[in-house]
Parts: structure tokens; sequence; C-alpha cells
């Protein structure tokens, strides 16, 4: 019966101790908690340039072994990626990214998985300018 008491007062002690603990625990880190809406902003330049700018995303997104290096339509490797992305009909209407096929297959179409959002801000942009050759 002593025994009993005994280990139930333990029990009451301890649990006590740790109920003390998590509510401090808590409203300390509740304390500490801030929320920010920080985040690193798309920067891209006013003019982009297809063979400095487009060429780059393509070469380490889209023209690796294997995908649009000539063997998958269209091919995107520097020397052909303008005709093959114009005469395949992926630059339809320039000006106007939403429009164009390349546009689509990055942003929600079967090659999102494979650009970034900074790929597709760059893309957009160059499709909004006019799509040159530049």
């Amino acid at each position: 019966m002593i025994m009993n008491r005994i280990i139930k007062a333990r029990i009451r002690y301890f649990t006590g101790r740790w109920v003390l603990a998590l509510v401090i625990a808590g409203y300390g880190m509740s304390s500490c908690t801030y929320y920010t809406n920080d985040y690193n902003p798309l920067v891209v330049p006013d003019n982009v340039s297809f063979e400095a700018d487009i060429i780059f995303v393509f070469d380490v997104s889209c023209s690796i072994a294997g995908c649009h290096d000539g063997t998958i339509s269209p091919n995107l490797r520097g020397d052909a990626a303008y005709k093959s992305l114009d005469r395949g009909g992926y630059i339809a209407e320039p000006g106007v990214a939403e429009n164009n096929v390349l546009y689509q297959v990055i942003d929600g179409g079967t090659m999102d998985a494979y650009a970034t959002d900074l790929d597709r801000a760059y893309i957009k942009k160059w499709l909004d300018e006019g799509a040159q050759d530049n």
C-alpha cells in the first residue's frame, strides 16, 4: 500500500515536470517564431538574347544526350535550335508567350518538370519580346 503511494507520487512528480517543461518549451518556441514573405524574385534582363540566354537554358536542361540533341524534335543544340523551333511550329506567335507551343510545353506541359521557374521566365520574356534570333 505504501509502495503504491510512493510510485503514484513519483509518477505525478515526473509527469508534472514534463508537462511544465513542455509548456515552457512551447511558449518559448512560439515567441521566437516569425513569418516572413522574403523570397528571391526572378531577375530577368530587359533584353533577352537567344544566343546568350536561351541557348544556355537549352544546353543545361534540354539538349543533353538522348534528349533534344538532334535525336528528338525539336533539335535544341545551339547551331540548329532557332531554325528547329521556328520551322517546327514551336514559335507561332512571337510577342505573346502563352500562345506559343514552346512556352506551353515548359509551363504545365510535357516538359514542365525539366524547366525551372527561371528557365520559364527567360523563355517567356524572349517570346514576349518577339522571339528574335539574336
